[in-house]
C-alpha cells in the first residue's frame, strides 16, 4: 500500500485532533464527584493563581530591602 497523501494525513490528523477531548471525560478532578476532591481542585486553582503574584510582590520586597 502507497502511502497517504496530504489529504489523507489531514483527515487522519483531524480525526485523531476530534477524539482526544473524549479522554478528559475521565479526569478525576472534576467537581461534580467527590465533594474532598472538589475542595481539593479549588484548593489548587487557588494555589496556582496566587503564585505569580506572590513571585512578583516577593522580588518587590526584596529589591526595596536591598536598596533601601
Amino acid at each position: 500500500m502507497r502511502s497517504l497523501n496530504l489529504a489523507g494525513r489531514l483527515l487522519i490528523l483531524a480525526a485523531a485532533v476530534a477524539l482526544i477531548p473524549s479522554a478528559t471525560w475521565a479526569c478525576p478532578a472534576c467537581m461534580v464527584g467527590d465533594p474532598k476532591t472538589a475542595a481539593t481542585y479549588f484548593g489548587m486553582t487557588v494555589v496556582m493563581s496566587s503564585l505569580p503574584i506572590l513571585l512578583v510582590c516577593g522580588i518587590g520586597y526584596w529589591l526595596w530591602r536591598r536598596h533601601s
